[in-house]
């Protein structure tokens, strides 16, 4: 048969066709494994991406958690220094202790925790992990006072008699932090983890100076 009969060049025709409608089963398969990869692609990151925050949670979040408690040991602390009195026997409205320029700007773990009387030989990278871990906030606030009832005045009378002592219900609010900025220094991205580095308390003690 010749290559120019007719016969010829409807053979070469089909065969045309028939590559042709191969090739394009093969970029609809193509694309379909495409869409599957990307798929298991999204898939894996989802799923270390909630390992991450697992692990995170246990090695970051008990630190911001200690930054908050850190906050009540001061602020208790803090009561029975002459203005802690001062605030506790007046109104006791609420107040920041952590803001700029207040008596707990600045506090950390590591500071609250120093061995009283002793030389700190903890190791550098406790050190290092420990002063990174402050409370930006600690909100006190009273919320009631009362007497323990051994105590009154007599009928027309200003003299009073018997001890008494007051009793106070404050309330602690603090926001505790790990690896978190403050004064505009950086945040270390190797170490900060946004799900585990931040923990907010709230503590309500019964305080009697």
């Amino acid at each position: 048969m010749s290559p120019w009969s007719l016969d010829s060049q409807i053979i070469a025709s089909q065969v045309i066709d028939d590559v042709r409608g191969q090739a394009g089963l093969a970029m609809v398969i193509s694309l379909v494994l495409l869409l599957v990869l990307t798929a298991m692609g999204i898939g894996l990151a989802y799923v270390a991406s909630v390992q991450s925050d697992l692990v995170a949670a246990v090695a970051n979040k008990p630190l911001s958690i200690d930054a908050s408690e850190t906050c009540f040991d001061n602020a208790v602390e803090w009561f029975a220094l002459p203005a802690g009195q001062s605030w506790v026997n007046g109104l006791g409205a609420p107040m920041d202790l952590a803001a700029s320029g207040g008596p707990l700007n600045g506090k950390t773990v590591l500071g609250d925790t120093i061995p009283f009387g002793q030389s700190d030989t903890r190791s550098a990278q406790f050190k290092s992990r420990a002063g990174r871990a402050a409370y930006s906030s600690c909100i006190v606030e009273k919320v009631s006072s009362s007497t323990n009832g051994t105590s009154g005045n007599e009928i027309g009378s200003l003299d009073g008699y018997g001890s008494s002592n007051f009793i106070y219900v404050i309330r602690i609010t603090s926001v505790g932090n790990y690896n978190v900025a403050f004064n505009g220094a950086v945040i270390n991205s190797n170490l900060w983890q946004s799900n585990s580095s931040k923990s907010v308390l709230e503590a309500v003690v019964q305080y009697t100076p």
